[in-house]
């Protein structure tokens, strides 16, 4: 893992998202390039005659290269950190998962905060986009993460026949973080409160740590119990790409998780 994409609004939890992703590429011996979009407010772009909205794209682009520079300034030299860019699109989450696959990136890391307010919901919602669509792994990082070295990776899994190549990618970026990767499945038919653990399957090509079973009737809680017991510092999780209802279920799912773990959310494709 060589290059990492990381979008910024220049918020706050961005500004701590990316503290925590310059410390990640650092030991990955990754560079960060930085992405900001920008938009022309709908209604400037009416009310300006068509020969001025060049300019005033320009002069936003401008900008918001001006910001990204001042948003890395405490980074300046490091060799994690990598170019700027400043790009103007109506879709954000288009916008980054596009420039991700144009550029080859192997990783997206976005911060992602609580939604309290409308804007927050606003950008939960690009950073769940974001994962839905992206060619790329994507790591949310919450607002409240700090950085520590990686050491336990929990998978959860559902048994998708597809999974295997996001566990194999899962299983390479583990290694190289030096991580252990637990698997993890829910079953919601039991009443909870007991983790079974279950032996490993030496047909498995991948080798992992160990495997668990949890009983808890809501995956969220029984993820969350797990993660809290077993001292993990990621998640991940792998999104099937499905018919449009089961993906807005995946979509929903994951969208919760990130705000409910706590930890940075690791999300693959298949």
């Amino acid at each position: 893992m060589k290059k990492i994409l990381f979008p910024t609004d220049f918020s706050d939890c961005a500004a701590h998202a990316f503290r925590y992703v310059q410390e990640l590429a650092s030991g990955l011996g990754a560079t960060v390039d930085l992405l900001h979009v920008f938009h022309l407010p709908i209604g400037d772009a009416s009310s300006v005659p068509p020969e001025y909205i060049q300019e005033m794209l320009d002069d936003m682009e401008a900008k918001a290269l001006e910001e990204l520079d001042s948003f890395c300034a405490d980074y300046a030299g490091r060799p994690a950190l990598g170019s700027r860019r400043a790009v103007y699109g109506l879709f954000t989450p288009v916008e980054i998962t596009d420039h991700a696959q144009e550029g080859g990136y192997d990783l997206i890391a976005m911060g992602t905060k609580g939604e309290r307010g409308a804007l927050e919901k606003m950008m939960g919602s690009v950073t769940t986009d974001v994962m839905m669509k992206a060619a790329c792994p994507v790591l949310a990082i919450p607002g409240d993460a700090e950085y520590r070295p990686v050491g336990h990776i929990a998978y959860a899994t559902d048994f998708e026949p597809t999974e295997e190549h996001a566990v194999g990618e899962l299983m390479t970026l583990a290694a190289k973080l030096g991580a252990q990767v637990h698997f993890a499945h829910v079953n919601t038919g039991s009443k909870g409160g007991v983790i079974e653990q279950v032996a490993t399957e030496k047909e498995y090509p991948y080798q992992f740590t160990d495997f668990s079973v949890i009983n808890n009737p809501s995956v969220l809680d029984g993820l969350d119990d797990y993660i809290r017991q077993r001292q993990i510092d990621w998640l991940a999780v792998y999104i099937p790409r499905r018919r449009l209802w089961e993906r807005l279920f995946h979509s929903s799912f994951t969208k919760k998780m990130t705000f409910h773990t706590g930890i940075p959310l690791l999300v693959f494709h298949g």
